[in-house]
């Protein structure tokens, strides 16, 4: 099955995508640029961890200008980076971007890698908000897409446990949660 699977620089979506490869899935990475202070630091982490863990090249896609329009800690210097993270509609914005990318590569799944919904701080990154979304993405380009959340029942520490089991190069990752 090929899936498109959102990455960034981050140990999460690395470490997705080598759950879905060894489980036999054809990885279709893609990276969004959504307007992030740090969008070279993880464009370029990301190009560095695919090639090393033998993965696809990611395409880019340019959505810079969601971030710089809606301020957060993510997007603004002007904003705390942990304080005020939350982006309102970013993973949204993420997933009906990669269910257009998929369509139009003729693929039916995509994947996001969230994490345990015990320790979400945001409301885009529960189970409800993908199920809510998956309808509405099907509503939207009339399909039947299948959102994938390989990571939902995982914390940060079990992701790094797979990491090191998967032999990601945790040094070369990088958090948005870094800044730039």
């Amino acid at each position: 099955m090929d899936v498109v699977a959102l990455v960034s620089g981050g140990i999460d979506s690395i470490t997705m995508c080598k759950i879905m490869e060894n489980q036999g899935m054809k990885i279709l990475p893609l990276f969004i640029n959504y307007g992030q202070l740090a969008a070279e630091q993880e464009w370029a982490a990301c190009q560095l961890l695919l090639e090393k863990c033998s993965l696809p090249k990611p395409q880019n896609m340019d959505a810079s200008g969601y971030g710089k329009t809606i301020p957060s800690g993510l997007t603004n210097k002007d904003n705390d980076v942990y304080k005020d993270a939350f982006l309102p509609g970013r993973n949204m914005l993420f997933l009906i971007l990669a269910a257009s990318y998929a369509y139009s590569k003729g693929v039916k799944t995509i994947a996001i890698g969230l994490l345990s919904e015990k320790n979400h701080l945001f409301p885009d990154q529960t189970q409800e908000f993908i199920v809510n979304t998956n309808f509405a993405i099907n509503s939207a380009i009339g399909d039947n897409f299948i959102i994938l959340t390989p990571l939902i029942n995982f914390t940060k520490s079990d992701v790094i446990k797979l990491a090191e089991k998967y032999q990601v190069p945790l040094d070369k990752t990088y958090s948005c949660h870094s800044g730039a």
